[in-house]
């Protein structure tokens, strides 16, 4: 299959003979050209380095343009592409693309981190094993913590920010989600974080923390096993066990992540998250997405927001909700699976538009629907193809 934006194939500007250059290209090269001008239709002066050649193209680049080339075929006729920037869509969807393969739902993360914990064996598993229960547990909220200061923090420590505060320069967030994923993933993969002295003290409650360098090769304190001297926790099965779930984790969150990113035909800015609920016997997922309503805010100019909510309870099967705020003006649906959920939900709405009505705004509409809505709630970008036709 050709690829239509190629450059193919190169000649000599000056002697026709094969330049040097041509010689040495490799498969995947980037190379830089700059375009000196196009003698005829379909033909194009290029130099690339000290070497002026001359290229067939599809493609009408501007003279005096800088191009990325890069080599996907080197002989017996050799082709560059044309390497542009990504569009917004196209960014997305190569970022969908590399986070949908690795990511897990945190139920299943969940699970699995408390059946690799149980099989720990060495004080170095098991340190590593506690910190990751221990930084999933605190990313859960409970019950009576949902309100609306619990509900911003949990947002702002989900994950979702954490390169933007490096982009703007600020310090990072320790309690950030990602940032102690990342924290410990990359503790998990250097080998030198813990020495065979690490591996005798860890029972006593030493803590892993970023930024401390112990030697491997130093010598092994008086009765550690010698085993355990230098030992690589990349070749640990149970560790790197761990490390895919931690890499799952910041997959999932990455994923969610894409849902802000914008797109060229979509400019409505959306934040998504999964926001763990601990109930007494077990977690359970509440998926949260926060959006700009575009639709509202050109009927009256008065900013339009709605928050999505939906979440699965084995005593309600499935919920979805969603809240459309315009201005003073409130418009609420709940979506339930059973006809006893909707019963349930029915009769509490009184109390609801209460609440509402205290915080002085109009309710305009408050129902709930049996049934699923007509559209998901909560939307995971989809990339156009799983398939990489490239790979």
């Amino acid at each position: 299959m050709k690829i239509p934006n190629t450059l193919q194939p190169l000649l000599d500007a000056v002697s026709r003979d094969l330049p040097a250059l041509v010689k040495q290209l490799k498969v995947g090269q980037i190379l830089q050209a700059r375009v000196l001008n196009a003698p005829q239709p379909g033909v194009l002066r290029l130099q690339i380095g000290s070497t002026e050649l001359l290229a067939r193209s599809q493609v009408a680049l501007p003279p005096g343009s800088t191009q990325a080339l890069e080599v996907i075929k080197t002989r017996p006729t050799p082709e560059l592409r044309v390497l542009r920037e990504p569009t917004r869509q196209e960014t997305q969807q190569q970022v969908v693309r590399s986070a949908m393969a690795r990511q897990l739902p945190p139920q299943e993360i969940r699970q699995a981190a408390a059946e690799l914990r149980s099989h720990m064996q060495t004080p170095r598993q098991v340190e590593a094993a506690r910190q990751f229960v221990e930084i999933l547990e605190h990313a859960a909220v409970r019950p009576e913590q949902l309100k609306p200061a619990q509900l911003q923090r949990a947002v702002a420590l989900s994950g979702l920010f954490h390169e933007s505060r490096m982009a703007t320069g600020e310090a990072a967030e320790p309690a950030d989600l990602k940032t102690r994923l990342l924290r410990l993933a990359a503790l998990l993969k250097a080998g030198a974080q813990i020495d065979a002295r690490a591996d005798v003290t860890l029972g006593k409650g030493l803590e892993i923390k970023p930024g401390v360098k112990l030697d491997p090769q130093a010598p092994a304190p008086p009765g550690a096993d010698p085993s355990a001297q230098g030992r690589d926790p990349a070749s640990d099965s149970l560790l790197n066990r761990l490390a895919r779930l931690v890499e799952g984790a910041v997959s999932r969150i990455q994923l969610q992540q894409t849902v802000a990113l914008p797109t060229d035909d979509n400019h409505r800015q959306a934040w998504q998250i999964d926001l763990p609920i601990r109930l007494p016997d077990t977690t359970e997922d509440l998926m949260l997405r926060i959006e700009r309503d575009a639709a509202a805010d050109a009927a009256d100019g008065a900013p339009g927001w709605a928050v999505n909510l939906a979440f699965q309870f084995d005593s309600i099967g499935t919920l979805q909700c969603r809240i459309a705020l315009n201005g003073e003006r409130v418009a609420t649906t709940f979506w339930c699976e059973s006809a006893s959920t909707q019963q349930r939900v029915e009769a509490r709405l009184p109390v609801l538009e209460e609440a509402l009505a205290a915080q002085g705004l109009e309710v305009v509409h408050l129902s709930g629907v049996l049934g699923a809505p007509p559209e998901p709630l909560i939307r995971v970008p989809m990339p156009d193809s799983l398939l990489d036709e490239r790979a």
